[in-house]
């Protein structure tokens, strides 16, 4: 068995990053018990090494930071923050999958990790009525459904379902870069900063009263992790499914009719990162006719999707198992349609129905809305 070499700065600055709570650890082996990937990833091997300052470079690439294992945690370790830490260490040391570093490449030369062109971004928005100027809302296209044409259809949804609330929207069709998700959990801490900042400094241009995000990556970052680069945006961040909620609470969007037995999934970005369970919940509910079922995992003890931390990115082969599993579970339910709010989710489920050819229709809860209003 090779030697551990103990670096009190690197056990220093992860206890940094979470916030002290590595210290806490006592080693029960709850998180490794309850994660999505066990046995693949061994989380608390990863978090025993963390303890003494030894970076676990195979285990913390392989997590998806879905934040599961920190529901069980007894001790309220911040695990995700651990991991992250690792990979800022990482890729300093540049061990990094070459993937990854393939889409860090894509955003810095073409603003996104798809690397499409970056004059492209706004073309989902032809014909579509909208403001480059001040308006009630800003939409921050995230860069999944600005470029996917598949998902190009969740964003018209969004700008259709507005208008249909008579809420003036603004979209920025020049200038919009990716929010950095992937940055950030890649580690590159300087460009990410860089980043921010040129993101911030568009939307103040805008003067938006709201921003109006697709994704709930995008939500997390803008909400959670630019204030900690000195980025913070410059109004209030919203989920499209928080303020779709409002609108509808307060009689200014009606919902229609739409027949179909429903499960909704909850996104571990947009739940155990930022607690928003409910509002999603809300629109379906509020959609005559539909009739919507739980899974057994869900709200907080949802399962996830497999594609977060950078690992739609990577192509995670362990993650692979975590998505057929919560497929199965949307089955089970005798649901017709497995409906979510999350871009990645999205593509993560249809890529998956691709190989294992289950009956489940994957929607986003805009796409359901949407059809109900026609």
């Amino acid at each position: 068995m090779p030697r551990l070499r103990l670096d009190f700065e690197v056990r220093s600055n992860l206890v940094k990053y979470s916030d002290g709570t590595l210290s806490l650890c006592y080693q029960c082996g709850t998180c490794t018990a309850s994660c999505l990937l066990s046995p693949n990833l061994g989380v608390r091997s990863l978090m025993a090494r963390a303890q003494i300052g030894v970076v676990d470079d195979s285990n913390a690439w392989k997590c998806v930071t879905c934040k599961y294992c920190e529901v069980t945690c007894p001790r309220g370790v911040k695990i995700a923050d651990v991991v992250r830490g690792m990979r800022i260490v990482l890729y300093e040391k540049k061990i990094v999958p070459e993937r990854l570093v393939d889409g860090l490449w894509r955003i810095y030369e073409d603003g996104n990790p798809l690397g499409s062109p970056r004059r492209e971004r706004s073309l989902w928005t032809r014909g579509l009525k909208y403001s480059q100027g001040e308006a009630e809302v800003l939409i921050y296209t995230c860069c999944m459904n600005a470029y996917d044409r598949r998902l190009q259809g969740v964003a018209r949804s969004l700008v259709e379902v507005l208008s249909k609330a008579n809420v003036s929207i603004a979209i920025a069709s020049e200038g919009e870069s990716c929010c950095g998700d992937l940055v950030y959990n890649i580690g590159e801490e300087y460009y990410l900063e860089e980043l921010a900042s040129n993101n911030v400094s568009l939307m103040e241009k805008l003067k938006p009263s709201i921003i109006l995000t697709l994704s709930p990556h995008c939500y997390n970052m803008f909400k959670n992790v630019y204030p900690r680069y000195n980025a913070k945006p410059p109004a209030p961040v919203v989920h499209y499914t928080v303020y779709l909620s409002e609108l509808i609470a307060s009689g200014r969007l009606k919902p229609g009719r739409l027949e179909a037995n429903v499960t909704y999934h909850d996104p571990c970005y947009l739940g155990r990162f930022n607690g928003v369970y409910e509002e999603p919940r809300t629109i379906l509910q509020h959609i005559d006719g539909v009739n919507l079922v739980e899974m057994e995992h869900n709200r907080e003890n949802s399962l996830c999707c497999g594609g977060g931390g950078g690992a739609f990115w990577s192509e995670n082969v362990e993650a692979r198992g975590v998505t057929r599993v919560r497929l199965r579970e949307a089955l089970d339910t005798g649901a017709s349609i497995m409906s979510t709010a999350c871009p990645y989710c999205i593509r993560m489920f249809e890529d998956e129905l691709k190989v294992a050819k289950y009956t489940v229709n994957i929607v986003d809860v805009l796409e359901l809305l949407r059809e109900s209003l026609r």
